[in-house]
């Protein structure tokens, strides 16, 4: 199949179907992306940066159809199951989490499941990575997954066949991946390490169709003093899908929130662990009515990459870090090696069907202000368990260890609140953000970059609660 594009043919046919006089930023971005479909260079790349509301999301789904309707393969991908999911609803096709795509299992010497990147036979496709700024250089986690460069294994595989080309979508005002100051994925020096040849294009002029959000008018209000030395924030006020509350209309406005979008698409965002925990125990006792740890219903998030549960319940796959379980039943709790477990059954959409898995799960992980158990705790945990077998070498020990149900419980924590690098990357209609423990001195670039993260995760109607009065412009 040939590589090229149909010249400015292809170019005004992508400006047609976009449905709407394209901004300077959205034609950059045509003739960038005809270009790198044109071009018989390999290992190349664009790079499309694009904050809320300047159009990239409308661009890639007039693409998507473009090519489509040429016959030229396209294959869609983003970090989580969420992120997935929104980039498939606004593309028209389903799309693929990262790890799902690129990693397949690989049985170790020792009988572990390890994994492997996955070669593919998609010559000449378009790879469309979505939130792109997630993307760190760490796969995240031990086990299967740790030391490995999820960025460099990412190029490894779209590029193993010829004729491949990447699109590299991605906010840079977004929070990069936890550990870095930086979105390598974005970075076209962090690229050519990798021996990837890449253009970038910056959207930044707003769509005619987003000046009437509240959500988008302040995400970019937001933006645009994201490069002063000493930022302050101002809400811009006066639109309906942005609301002020407190503690005191918490209540009300959860009821409302719930009963109108249902339990998929609510989310509340703050600052710590701690501060979710217990917005998430508000929310299954007053909306829901749980009363034990754990009840039929609830949803739950994983926290720490794992690759052995799918596993255990049929084909291997990677239930990755932030990607969200249903409760079915709750079977058993016990307490061993000094944690608390429970024997589940949960409803897992993986991005391309859903699953029944049972499953083990570390309960004291729900309450912890940490984003999971500490390691010195883990390494605790499989020390004891290592030293409880009777198996004679180390090495048949080892062996148990990594199919040991206990040291390999899942990590979750409970959906229902959460922090923003935990829900970067997906949508929710509603969205409650919380202001958390801010001191006029903790407000920094960084403070806007969370606060932008948080509040872009918002599609229909966002609620700021409990902000200080300078927020919207007072001073007491």
């Amino acid at each position: 199949m040939s590589t090229s594009a149909p010249g400015t043919a292809f170019r005004e046919r992508l400006i047609e179907v976009l449905g709407h006089a394209p901004t300077a930023g959205q034609q950059r971005a045509a003739m960038a992306l005809e270009r790198l479909l044109g071009t018989t260079k390999e290992r190349t790349a664009l790079v499309l940066k694009g904050y809320a509301g300047t159009g990239k999301t409308t661009l890639v789904g007039a693409l998507v159809k473009v090519l489509a309707s040429a016959g030229r393969p396209v294959v869609l991908l983003a970090p989580t199951g969420r992120a997935a999911k929104v980039l498939s609803a606004y593309a028209g096709r389903p799309a693929s989490t990262i790890h799902r795509r690129i990693y397949r299992a690989a049985d170790e010497e020792d009988g572990y499941v390890g994994m492997q990147v996955a070669a593919h036979r998609d010559r000449g496709a378009l790879f469309i990575v979505d939130e792109a700024s997630m993307i760190g250089r760490q796969g995240g986690g031990d086990g299967a997954f740790g030391g490995r460069d999820l960025l460099h294994d990412l190029f490894e595989h779209i590029f193993s066949v010829e004729g491949t080309r990447v699109l590299l979508i991605g906010d840079p005002a977004q929070l990069p991946p936890v550990g870095s100051d930086q979105s390598p994925a974005l970075d076209q020096k962090e690229l050519q390490a990798f021996g990837v040849v890449a253009g970038v294009v910056e959207l930044t002029e707003v769509v005619r169709q987003a000046t009437g959000s509240g959500i988008l008018t302040n995400a970019t209000a937001l933006r645009s003093i994201l490069a002063e030395e000493r930022p302050q924030p101002r809400f811009v006020t006066g639109f309906d899908d942005v609301i002020r509350t407190d503690g005191h209309d918490l209540q009300d406005a959860l009821e409302t929130a719930y009963a109108q979008d249902g339990d998929d698409e609510v989310c509340l965002i703050c600052r710590s662990n701690k501060r979710a925990y217990q917005y998430s125990q508000q929310v299954r006792a007053r909306i829901h009515g749980y009363e034990e740890e754990l009840c039929s219903g609830d949803r739950l998030m994983v926290v720490k990459n794992d690759y052995f549960w799918a596993g255990q319940n049929g084909k291997p796959e990677l239930i990755a870090n932030g990607e969200q379980f249903v409760v079915s039943r709750v079977h058993a709790v016990e307490e061993r090696y000094g944690l608390r477990f429970a024997d589940i059954t949960v409803r897992w959409w993986n991005g391309a069907e859903e699953r029944e898995l049972e499953v083990k799960v570390m309960l004291d992980v729900l309450s912890i202000d940490a984003p999971s158990l500490p390691m010195p705790r883990l390494r605790l945990l499989r020390e004891s368990i290592f030293n409880s077998y009777s198996a004679p070498t180390k090495g048949a020990r080892m062996k148990q260890l990594k199919k040991d149900a206990f040291a390999q419980a899942l990590q979750v924590k409970y959906a229902y609140a959460v922090t923003a690098h935990k829900a970067q990357g997906g949508q929710w209609n509603t969205v409650f953000v919380d202001q958390g423990y801010v001191t006029e001195e903790m407000i920094d670039r960084e403070y806007v970059r969370w606060l932008y993260t948080a509040i872009t995760r918002a599609s229909q109607r966002l609620f700021l609660l409990n902000f200080h009065p300078r927020f919207w412009g007072g001073e007491d």
